[in-house]
């Protein structure tokens, strides 16, 4: 039974995330994203539970918002991890919500 709120799409972005615990922001790539959350490929690990701020480039666009990883598990020799999103403003709702429908429709035209 699918327990998600909203459908992902497929999708690689970059993404900067900054760990409470680390004082210099990470890289990341999304795998596929939705409007509640995504699926990242970190590039240091991430706690379960514990909250990080986000940068997610969505062209042309970057959103912000704190993320929560609901797990985190080694994939193939790295790591994978799905983040909830937290405290996504009106304007990042729409530019993410346009990205995610572009993105379904065969990418963005611009």
């Amino acid at each position: 039974m699918e327990r998600r709120n909203f459908p992902r799409v497929e999708a690689s972005n970059p993404v900067l995330y900054f760990p409470d615990l680390h004082p210099r922001p990470k890289i990341a790539w999304t795998v596929d994203l939705s409007l509640g959350g995504a699926r990242i490929k970190p590039s240091h690990g991430l706690a379960t539970g514990k909250s990080v701020w986000m940068h997610i480039a969505v062209y042309p666009e970057t959103i912000k918002c704190r993320g929560r990883p609901v797990y985190v598990l080694p994939v193939n020799g790295s790591m994978a991890a799905g983040v909830k999103f937290e405290g996504l403003s009106e304007h990042d709702k729409l530019s993410l919500k346009q990205y995610l429908c572009d993105s379904k429709n065969g990418g963005y035209e611009g």
